[in-house]
């Protein structure tokens, strides 16, 4: 492809999903100032309306780089539809939630540092707030999937749970980190946020009372 044709192909492209990459721009950006994702780790993807299909982070892209060029449309298969390179580790367990959870427009998945520490030694996020409990409906689990990565034999017991809780909106993942959803990246985002600074809260918690009980 001459890169004119690259150009026009990127021009069209960018046009038809501009509010969702900006939305996905400014998500992934805050959450690496705010250091809950260094490095090229995590992943974002949102729904494109009325479509099976979903724009998502490439592979080996920092959450600092996020732009149009970095992202891709792909099926819920992982499968690129537009734009060129090769989607997240991640983009399978996202089109599987979007495949079976309608309510879900966008996820957000980060390797906050308090909320992964939590779900290292417990099943649950403790709502240490008031705040937490009426965001989060109830329970976020933490799910062992032994790997950097969610293998696909884990899904059923993921999209299950968040069928069967029609309100779940979060949960953990061990020695890996959080993952949140929302109609939008936007609120997607501020999940995450609070995700983390409930598990924040809950470490300094703990970490109170056995000095107390010392």
């Amino acid at each position: 492809m001459d890169s004119r044709n690259r150009t026009e192909m990127f021009t069209v492209w960018y046009d038809r999903y501009e509010t969702l990459i900006y939305d996905m721009e400014q998500a992934a950006h805050k959450l690496y100032q705010l250091r809950y994702q260094m490095s090229n780790g995590g992943n974002l993807s949102v729904r494109v309306p009325n479509e099976e299909r979903m724009i998502v982070k490439k592979t080996d892209v920092a959450f600092d780089e996020v732009c149009a060029e970095t992202l891709i449309v792909t099926d819920f298969e992982g499968n690129v539809i537009e734009g060129i390179g090769k989607p997240s580790k991640e983009a399978l367990l996202h089109g599987a939630i979007y495949k079976n959870i309608p309510r879900a427009g966008a996820i957000m998945h980060c390797h906050s540092p308090y909320a992964t520490a939590w779900a290292a030694n417990h099943d649950s996020l403790d709502f240490s707030t008031h705040h937490a409990f009426l965001k989060f409906h109830g329970k976020v689990p933490v799910f062992d999937t032994h790997s950097y990565a969610v293998p696909k034999e884990y899904f059923p017991e993921i999209t299950t749970f968040l069928a069967e809780h029609e309100s779940s909106n979060a949960f953990l993942l061990r020695a890996h980190g959080q993952v949140t959803l929302a109609n939008d990246m936007r609120m997607a985002t501020y999940l995450a946020e609070l995700m983390e600074e409930t598990a924040q809260i809950s470490v300094l918690s703990a970490a109170a009372a056995n000095c107390v009980s010392l």
